[in-house]
């Protein structure tokens, strides 16, 4: 098992996530990772220059808006790195998100259960 460092790293894992999602201005996506302006900048330019996500520089309203966007390999990356967590853990993706329902249902039944408790 070989994690990507690259993707590992858990400032680079956040951006990578909220990418997947949509695409973001630099204010949105501080806002979703919560990382301070110089990590943001500098986690995403070293994702960048893996060509896992692209940065585009525009105008807004007379205004400089730095955007990011998930490139095909960067959600390729980032789908390998769930994967081998997923194999690290001895589950597969259906078999994750069964066990996760299981359990999520399990622990509305038992807290039903408690509510009626005298």
């Amino acid at each position: 098992m070989a994690f990507d460092a690259l993707v590992a790293n858990p400032g680079r894992l956040r951006i990578l996530t909220a990418l997947a999602a949509s695409d973001q201005d630099f204010v949105q996506l501080r806002g979703a990772t919560q990382l301070s302006d110089g990590n943001l900048s500098c986690h995403a330019r070293r994702l960048q220059t893996a060509g896992f996500i692209a940065v585009y520089k525009e105008f807004r309203e007379g205004r400089p808006t730095t955007s990011f966007a998930l490139t095909a390999s960067g959600r390729h990356a980032l789908e390998l790195h769930a994967q081998e967590l997923l194999s690290a853990i001895g589950a597969t993706p259906h078999t994750a998100i069964a066990t996760s329902r299981i359990q999520s249902s399990a622990s509305l039944e038992s807290s039903a259960d408690e509510e009626w408790v005298d």
